[in-house]
């Protein structure tokens, strides 16, 4: 038999054998819902196939907040010009996060901080609100976020199905309430309280889930919970009054999977020592560092000693202006304490809560080094100040 006719014969052949390959790699796979997912090929020449578990509807509503083209969910008022300019301003919006805050940040931490913040545990962000920006560029690596705040959790709203009219005017509603962070660096709590209690924007999932797209990750999975006596979360649905959302996301490659909680919870003396549930919950995750930033001074009241007494008890880093932590607690031999940025004056309405120790400590520095970005309530007077403390044992 030729050459020719053989090849012949055996084409076919061949087609028929690769089809059924391909077709027991991917199975029957109408439950992928992420477009585009292909395998991740590595240096040692291993092959990592992405979990098909994105979910899509959640992800896609993200999207559409976020100012992105959703991959299913969409209909012609998110392909239409209204849309396409919200996007305009989104982007123009992000931009000045991006020059002004995670850029600046991001340096000043790899230079500052990076071998402080590093920890791939959990960073505990009490008085957080729906902040998982500034979370998230000071402390990328950490597996479980958790913040908490008073402001209510809330829900989506369709917005692959709502009315022209009224999904413009709900993605301009989150645009609003994400404004003071992204040009002042922190959240009004009045303007939250307002903006968040509204019948078409009721909490903060929507501006979490904005900064999680933003951020360039993939939502895998959204679950409302309550808390049990023990800390242990309890999955439940968002109209059976949940006390906390977790959103799962991971990067762009589907292999580094964190996780985002967000807890609308009374941290005062007087609910904390109610309600025990928060802090065991929280005891449960290892390698906690925290966070505090416009922080209104409460843990320098009598009523909020419980949650400060718990920060210095178990966080192993803390990061924070001087809305935090009162600096007198930090004057220990437990402490290293790392002074940046500076310090003169508060806000006139904190003015009493000003700390003259710490601005001693300032002055005995010879030249703390500088924080090129804007964070905190001294920024309404351009300055900023952070202090870093680390567990010496």
């Amino acid at each position: 038999m030729s050459n020719t006719v053989f090849y012949f014969f055996k084409l076919p052949f061949l087609i028929l054998i690769l089809s059924l390959f391909c077709f027991s790699c991917t199975g029957s796979s109408s439950g992928v819902k992420l477009e585009n997912q292909t395998a991740e090929t590595h240096n040692d020449d291993s092959i990592y196939l992405p979990q098909p578990d994105i979910d899509t509807l959640v992800d896609d509503l993200s999207s559409i907040i976020a100012g992105y083209v959703p991959n299913v969910y969409k209909n012609k008022n998110i392909a239409g010009n209204d849309h396409m300019l919200y996007q305009k301003q989104v982007e123009k919006d992000w931009a000045i996060v991006l020059k002004n805050k995670i850029g600046p940040i991001t340096s000043w931490r790899e230079k500052n901080i990076q071998a402080e913040v590093q920890d791939t545990g959990t960073l505990f962000y009490p008085f957080a609100g729906a902040d998982f920006l500034y979370a998230n560029t000071f402390f990328p690596n950490c597996k479980n976020y958790i913040l908490v705040g008073l402001e209510p959790i809330g829900k989506f709203l369709r917005c692959d199905t709502l009315p022209k009219g009224e999904m413009l005017a709900y993605l301009e509603k989150i645009r609003s309430s994400l404004y003071f962070s992204n040009n002042l660096g922190f959240f009004r709590t009045e303007s939250m309280m307002k903006d968040l209690n509204q019948p078409t924007l009721d909490g903060t999932l929507p501006l979490i889930a904005y900064y999680v797209k933003r951020t360039h990750h993939l939502i895998r999975k959204l679950t409302y919970f309550s808390l049990d006596t023990a800390g242990l979360m309890v999955k439940c649905t968002a109209q059976l009054s949940p006390v906390g959302v977790r959103i799962d996301f991971c990067d762009s490659t589907l292999l580094i999977n964190q996780s985002v909680y967000y807890i609308s919870f009374d941290l005062s003396d007087k609910n904390l020592k109610k309600h025990r549930e928060l802090l065991a919950f929280v005891r449960r995750f290892d390698h906690c560092q925290t966070f505090l930033k416009a922080a209104s001074y409460l843990m320098f009241n009598p009523g909020f000693q419980t949650i400060r007494t718990y920060l210095l008890d178990h966080a192993n880093v803390i990061l924070q202006d001087d809305s935090g932590i009162p600096y007198r607690f930090f004057k220990t031999a437990k402490w290293d304490v790392r002074l940046f940025g500076s310090y003169t004056k508060t806000i006139v309405r904190f003015e009493n809560k000003f700390q003259p120790d710490l601005l001693e400590a300032y002055e005995k520095q010879e030249k703390p080094k500088p924080v090129p970005f804007r964070i905190g309530y001294n920024v309404l007077f351009n300055e900023t100040n952070l202090l870093l403390s680390k567990r010496k044992d």
